[in-house]
This record gives structure tokens, C-alpha cells and sequence, in this order.
């Protein structure tokens, strides 16, 4: 055991001992319940917690797991919080250990913890264990409240978060609504690399019914004539709508357009700059948005 683990278990136990008083709040055998939510875009595995509120685990397409537990009161008092694994009390003998411990500044606010802790506490229900978030009482600082995930019922719940996760898209619409495809000097050709973008585009795209339009801008850097850089712009923009159409995306759907060295997003008078500045942006519009005017480029 790592010394910062020792130290977090023996911050939890002077913390624990500190306190005079001890609430625990966590559903009981008769009313634990896990209930499921999910798409191909986000999976969330919900448990209400009697008199205190829920804890909640999402994972949405293309984003680590995170937990979040949702008071619907101010029982948390400011400072501290520790999440901790505790042990059934069928399991005697076993120490509990602290996955984390985070600021809190109370006022009935969430605690939200992510990636490796938030799957450390799956991984801990799924073996039988108890995740707490615990700290101080809002009305008295020496008193001490735990908040316990309930392990009952919760293994059938979990298969089927499971299940959600694996049918999740690879990205979001955040990771995929602007993406940059750069290209060398005087090129065209789609290197592997932007045909793996392309490939996520097109993937959610078919995905997502409230796509309206993608919108195609193909640009260059300074150097060459004006008339050659909006023909190379042109023949950038059409091999990406190319292969776009190729990968299934509704010809309708896409808004194509040359800018040539009109637009640059960088400094023509260096070599990143003008790196930058040779692209084509693919940018993802949904339904109700304000549409960009096709006289305009994509920045």
C-alpha cells in the first residue's frame, strides 16, 4: 500500500474520530433500487437515497465515468469530503479505503468526482462493497454524516449499464461539431489521419437525427496566386465531401464551399502559421440553431 493511501485512511479514521455524532443515511433491503437510462449517447445508473437524495453514475459517449451525488438538502456542512469503500459488516476484517478526498463548500451543492474514482466506486459495489461520501453536519462541524451507496440490488442494474456503455458512440457532439483537417503545401490528398476523423463525423452524424447541415470550408495559406489558392481550396473541400458522401452522409445534408487564402485563423509570415492556415473545417449544425449565411466561412 502506497504511503498517500495510508495517509488518506488515516486522515479518514482522525476525521471519523474527531466527530461526536454520526449520521448515516443509505436505502435499506425494502426500498434499494438501482434504475437504468441510456442511449447510444449517454448511460446513467441512478440510486435514491432516502431523506438525503441521489447518487447517480454517467458516462456519455466519448467521456470518462463520472458519479455525482445530487443532496436535496443541506446536510453536507462546508469542508471536507472523503469517498471511501467500506466494507460490509458481513465482511469483518477488512479496512475501508479512501478513493478520494475533495473540498466541499456545502449550501446543498453537488459532490462530483470523475474517471478513476468514479470507476473505483463501481468496481467497489460490484464486489460487495459500500461507497461512502462522508463529512461534517451542516449544523454542528464536530458531528459527522455518511452518505452510503447501497450494494442490494444492484449487480442486475449494473449488467445492463454495461451493456449501455458498450453500444455508446466513440464521441459526442462537442468532441465532433468543429474539426480542422490539415493539409501540406499544394496538397489535396486525405491522409490517414483525417480519414479517421472523417470516419467519427460520419459516424455521428448518421447517428444524430438533429444534424441539419455540415458545413464544408476549404482554405489555403498565402503563398501562391489567388486563383490557384481558390482552386486548391475548391479540390481540398471536394475530397472531403467525397469521402464524406462515400461514407454514407446524405449529399443534402452537406454545404460546400472555397475560400482560398481569404480567411487565414493564423500568421502567413511563418511556417505554423501557414500550417495552419492550409485546411479544411468541417463544422455540424443542428436543427433550431442559427445557420451560419453561405456567404460567410466556417472560422
Amino acid at each position: 500500500m502506497s504511503a498517500i493511501k495510508i495517509s488518506l485512511i488515516i486522515s479518514s479514521v482522525v476525521f471519523a474520530a474527531q466527530s461526536s455524532a454520526l449520521t448515516r443515511f443509505e436505502s435499506q433491503i425494502e426500498n434499494s433500487r438501482w434504475s437504468l437510462s441510456g442511449d447510444i449517447f449517454a448511460c446513467t445508473l441512478k440510486h435514491p437515497i432516502p431523506h438525503f437524495g441521489e447518487g447517480e453514475f454517467t458516462k456519455e459517449a466519448g467521456e470518462p465515468m463520472k458519479f455525482v451525488l445530487h443532496p436535496q438538502n443541506e446536510k453536507l456542512g462546508p469542508g471536507q469530503v472523503y469517498i471511501i469503500s467500506q466494507a460490509p459488516s458481513w465482511m469483518p476484517g477488512l479496512s475501508p479505503e479512501t478513493l478520494e478526498v475533495l473540498p466541499y463548500p456545502g449550501y446543498g451543492l453537488t459532490v462530483e468526482v470523475g474517471g478513476k474514482v468514479a470507476e473505483q466506486m463501481l468496481t467497489s459495489l460490484d464486489k460487495g462493497r459500500h461507497p461512502v461520501v462522508t463529512g461534517t453536519a451542516w449544523e454542528n462541524g464536530r458531528e459527522n454524516v455518511e452518505v452510503a451507496l447501497s450494494n442490494i440490488n444492484f449487480n442486475p442494474a449494473y449488467n445492463e449499464f454495461r451493456r449501455c456503455m458498450a453500444t455508446l458512440l466513440p464521441v459526442n457532439f462537442d468532441q465532433i461539431a468543429r474539426t480542422a483537417a490539415l493539409f501540406p503545401t499544394n496538397g489535396a490528398e486525405l491522409t490517414d489521419r483525417i480519414k479517421r476523423r472523417l470516419d467519427l463525423v460520419a459516424i455521428y452524424v448518421a447517428a444524430d437525427p438533429t444534424i441539419e447541415y455540415i458545413y464544408i470550408d476549404g482554405h489555403t495559406d498565402l503563398i501562391g496566386s489567388r486563383r490557384d489558392n481558390r482552386e486548391l481550396s475548391k479540390e481540398r473541400a471536394e475530397r472531403v465531401t467525397e469521402y464524406l458522401l462515400q461514407k454514407g452522409v446524405a449529399p443534402e445534408k452537406i454545404v460546400s464551399r472555397y475560400h482560398g487564402e481569404r480567411y487565414p485563423v493564423a500568421d502567413n509570415r511563418n511556417n505554423s502559421g501557414r500550417e495552419r492556415n492550409r485546411r479544411v473545417t468541417i463544422r455540424l449544425e443542428r436543427l433550431g440553431n442559427n445557420a451560419q449565411s453561405l456567404s460567410e466561412p466556417s472560422s
